[in-house]
């Protein structure tokens, strides 16, 4: 049986992706739109060109890391290492983001989300719950 925080943390991540590729999309959408502006206001289609490229090479990388969002939710939910272990990197990453930003209140709240996440699933018998162990028995130390 899945333990409920492995449960909320693998909604949580899917949730983020699904939020994460429509900010992907948008940025896809709206990205032609500002290269057709820039190309009324300049007089060369340099411009336009450097705008339409930024805005689908950025639209693409945040849709390649919300697909991976969701397969890391889907992993965690599935009590895959795999998820776990990319769930753990995603926190940790979205940590590193949050830093310059931990005076408003939230990216605080998502800072300690992405804290309790990362400490929840390095705790030792989480860790045996994904790798499929029984989490009952006492943790034998070689001697």
């Amino acid at each position: 049986m899945r333990p409920l925080p492995v449960t909320l943390i693998g909604y949580y991540q899917i949730l983020r992706g699904l939020i994460s590729g429509l900010f992907g999309l948008s940025i896809l959408a709206f990205g032609g739109l500002t290269a057709k502006l820039a190309s009324f206001a300049a007089e060369g289609n340099a411009m336009q060109r450097f705008l339409s490229s930024f805005g689908h090479i950025a639209g693409l990388i945040v849709l390649v890391a919300a697909a991976l969002h969701i397969a890391a939710g889907f992993g965690v939910l599935d009590m895959q290492n795999w998820g776990r272990w990319l769930t753990l990197l995603f926190s940790a990453g979205g940590m590193v983001i949050l830093l310059p930003f931990l005076h408003g209140l939230f990216p605080m709240i998502f800072a300690l989300i992405n804290g309790a996440t990362i400490i929840y699933l390095v705790l030792p018998p989480t860790k045996r719950a994904f790798r499929g162990q029984d989490t009952d028995k006492p943790v034998r130390m070689a001697a």
